[in-house]
């Protein structure tokens, strides 16, 4: 049978505004979310879980709020692009702002000081999560990536940091205290996050080196790394193709990745033309993006290339980014129809 796995978010039990930024939660209050998301996710019948990240205010700020030398009061604005050209894209299925402007901005996080002493306490999340967990479900722990990080920063102090490179690193030197600290609990699965390099995908080549730096410092642990375009109100933000992130990709040193599949407006397997990528392939065969359930037939219709690529043994199948903003009732359908057409296939 074929694995199943999440990217990450699940929705919170209790119905928010569908904002990027969710309000901050007690520890109590933390521990309840992961306990009631990682039983959704058991009961579905999903092998790798997450403990739904439901705590976080949103996948860069929960980071940036608790780490010293970082101004979170006085956020000033930063532009980006789309990464990639946009003349195949159709941007009815971006977010408003890449439709208006052909890029977007917000507001970031200030660098005003040296990057230490996070407070993030993942490895008591992850340990909540484990011990709630079903007996054979893995639970990984998902980390932000130190690229998304440092892109979603504006560097004022460039005698410290004196450039993105140099930033990434000071924040992969608290990810790896982080990682240290889950080990440490029992934690085997690490998975960091980054899809802002779609944004800027030539950026991939030293991100690879900053990547790799973590990786290299946890020897016996499970490294996975999720590049998606974006998922922000469930509309892509990003375009860049992972093609034209190869150099990067080809010296990564990771066990997994996680890429897009189903709804790219490009051959995602194309990438591996070019590419003797020798891990597991995580990939996204369910669209986290629409509320239309898929069948059990198209879910096998959306595997069938990858297997001829990679096999059954090196893939596992999952959503194309998290559910974070999905109504419980459609991720509830979606996952469970993953499940399904993994049993199935």
């Amino acid at each position: 049978m074929l694995k199943t796995t999440t990217v990450g978010s699940y929705p919170r039990k209790d119905k928010q505004k569908d904002t990027l930024r969710k309000s901050s939660v007690s520890n109590e209050e933390a521990f309840e979310m992961i306990d009631w998301a990682v039983k959704e996710q058991c009961d579905l019948g999903l092998d790798i879980i997450t403990d739904g990240e439901a705590y976080r205010e949103n996948m860069y700020w929960f980071y940036q709020l608790r780490t010293d030398g970082i101004n979170c009061d006085d956020k000033k604005y930063k532009q980006f692009t789309v990464g990639g050209s946009t003349e195949d894209v159709d941007l009815s299925k971006a977010h408003p702002l890449v439709k208006e402007k052909g890029g977007f901005g917000i507001e970031c996080a200030v660098v005003n000081a040296e990057i230490k002493n996070q407070k993030w306490d993942l490895a008591n999340k992850w340990r909540r999560a484990q011990d709630a967990a079903k007996k054979n479900v893995v639970v990984k722990q998902t980390i932000t990536g130190p690229h998304m990080l440092a892109r979603f920063s504006v560097n004022e102090r460039k005698d410290l940091y004196k450039d993105d490179a140099s930033l990434a690193y000071a924040y992969a030197a608290c990810i790896k205290d982080e990682i240290d600290q889950l080990q440490k609990q029992g934690c085997e699965r690490i998975q960091l996050d980054e899809p802002v390099l779609t944004e800027a995908p030539s950026e991939c080549t030293w991100a690879a080196d900053v990547i790799n730096d973590i990786i290299e410092t946890f020897p016996n642990l499970h490294f996975s790394l999720h590049i998606c375009g974006g998922n922000a109100h469930r509309k892509r933000g990003y375009f860049g193709k992972y093609t034209e992130m190869l150099e990067g990709l080809k010296k990564l040193k990771v066990h997994e990745l996680h890429l897009e599949h189903c709804t790219l407006h490009y051959n995602m397997l194309e990438v591996f033309d070019h590419y003797d990528f020798k891990g597991i392939l995580s990939c996204g065969v369910i669209d986290q993006r629409s509320d239309d359930i898929e069948s059990v037939e198209l879910v096998h219709e959306r595997i069938k290339p990858v297997v001829e690529k990679f096999g059954t043994e090196k893939i596992l199948l999952s959503s194309e980014c998290g559910f974070g903003h999905v109504p419980i009732e459609i991720t509830r359908a979606k996952l469970g129809r993953l499940v399904e057409a993994a049993k199935k296939y």
